[in-house]
């Protein structure tokens, strides 16, 4: 299933609810925007990169800690910050109780449409631990599927040798 502005995504195993906002194809890859509503946590709340894509945050509601290649901010309704391709970067929700409502987007959108999708579905079928981290085998397809968003280490490369190694054995 295809996914388009206005198509609302579960993941409870991360924490969170994602509203669609705009998708590549709305936008003609220019950019994919979404809305991350709720206490995330698990994988996306670990450090990552995007290899070819900025990443936008702006907090509707809420607060979000980020930290960007080892800096540390702390951003309130009303701010915004824009993560360059290829750098480090953690997002976490503040220290204040309560959901946090943070507006995403990738510029350009990339595969990101069927990241999120991806990982909604993980959540329905099972594919996260209980600390929301994905399953081996699930984590190795979203490395051979979506490398461009990923761990900072081990080097890309690895990644896929790692990934392949795990798919062949069927683990």
């Amino acid at each position: 299933m295809a996914i388009e502005p206005g198509s609302v995504l579960q993941a409870h195993d991360l924490g969170i609810t994602v509203e669609i906002r705009a998708t590549g194809a709305s936008t003609a890859g220019a950019y994919a925007e979404f809305d991350l509503i709720g206490r995330p946590r698990g994988i996306i709340t670990l450090p990552h990169l995007h290899e070819a894509q900025s990443e936008r945050h702006e907090v509707i509601e809420g607060e979000l800690r980020l930290s960007i290649d080892g800096r540390k901010h702390r951003l309130g309704p009303g701010d915004a910050m824009t993560v360059p391709p290829g750098a480090r970067h953690i997002q976490r929700p503040g220290k204040k109780p309560g959901p946090m409502r943070v507006r995403v987007r990738h510029e350009p959108a990339g595969n990101s449409d069927a990241f999120v999708e991806r990982l909604a579905e993980l959540s329905a079928t099972g594919g996260y631990d209980r600390f929301g981290m994905p399953k081996p085998k699930s984590a190795a397809r979203l490395v051979r599927d979506f490398g461009e968003h990923r761990a900072p280490f081990p080097s890309a490369r690895v990644q896929r040798m790692l990934a392949r190694a795990l798919l062949r054995r069927g683990a």
